[in-house]
């Protein structure tokens, strides 16, 4: 294995038009065959689904067609509830003065959760900044000359 040093150029691999077009055309046939097939498995599960839909009775259908759409609302209300204890969360640390990059970390399910989160974390930031300014003002013992008289304006009195 060879280290390249950071003033050393780096190799650049040059290629010809038809060398690229090759490359594209690669990249793109790959991406086109996944595609396919994702297409295909979801078409497999919507002609089952179908199948499946169509041996059932009205309400047994209805049923099924009320719990997907139940469910569908059940997870986009997750997702409004779960940007919004974030929001809250941002102004609740915005308000106390706090980094709001913390507010995804600190929401909770609900405001009490939330405002808790935010209370303990408050609690634990500020200690933890103090206890770093602490020890960042603290200084280094000054060093001390070899005799007491070193001081030239004390040499002066007495020796």
């Amino acid at each position: 294995m060879q280290i390249k040093k950071k003033n050393e150029p780096e190799e650049k691999r040059s290629y010809s038009q038809e060398q690229l077009e090759k490359e594209i055309e690669k990249a793109v046939s790959e991406k086109q065959s996944e595609w396919e097939k994702e297409l295909e498995a979801r078409l497999e599960n919507e002609r089952n689904e179908a199948a499946r839909l169509a041996t059932m009775s009205a309400d047994e259908r209805s049923r099924e067609e009320f719990d997907k759409k139940q469910k569908a609302f059940d997870e986009e209300r997750g997702r409004y509830m779960s940007e919004r204890m974030e929001f809250e969360a941002a102004k609740a640390l915005s308000n106390a003065g706090l980094p709001i990059a913390f507010a995804k970390i600190l929401k909770g399910t609900d405001t009490k959760t939330t405002a808790e989160n935010i209370s303990v974390f408050k609690e634990q930031f500020l200690k933890a900044v103090e206890e770093e300014v602490s020890d960042r003002l603290k200084g280094a013992v000054p060093k001390t000359g070899g005799s007491p008289l070193a001081d030239p304006f004390l040499a002066g009195f007495g020796g």
